[in-house]
């Protein structure tokens, strides 16, 4: 896994989509009134796009807020089933590990070759 995360770190999904034009600051303004919850607690907190082809996941570390971003060439991340009626609910870290590694292709991988290929 690429992520910095410790074995203590708690995930937050955000159940809506997001507009991914959205930064730190615009982030953490969701995480502070849509979830009142604390942005600086270092829980990882995890924003999909409408599309599912983008996802950011914001996290407090030490001297300030790190946002990681995945964007997919192909295929869409899948949605973990919202157990909770709020705006955040908790994800466990397998179901975190799962959203990132498991991603549901339409396509064959020949096509996201041709795909690169084309814009290179």
């Amino acid at each position: 896994m690429i992520f910095n995360f410790t074995n203590t770190t708690r995930f937050y999904f955000y159940g809506d989509a997001v507009d991914m034009r959205k930064g730190i600051h615009s982030l953490y303004h969701l995480v502070k009134t849509s979830g009142n919850m604390d942005a600086l607690s270092g829980d990882g907190y995890i924003f999909i796009g409408k599309t599912r082809t983008s996802i950011k996941v914001l996290r407090w570390q030490k001297e300030g807020f790190v946002l990681y971003n995945k964007k997919l060439e192909l295929g869409r991340f899948s949605l973990p089933q919202q157990t909770e009626d709020t705006s955040f609910f908790e994800v466990k870290r397998d179901v975190f590990d799962q959203i990132i590694t498991t991603i549901k292709h339409k396509s064959s991988s020949n096509e996201l070759r041709r795909k690169i290929m084309l814009t290179l």
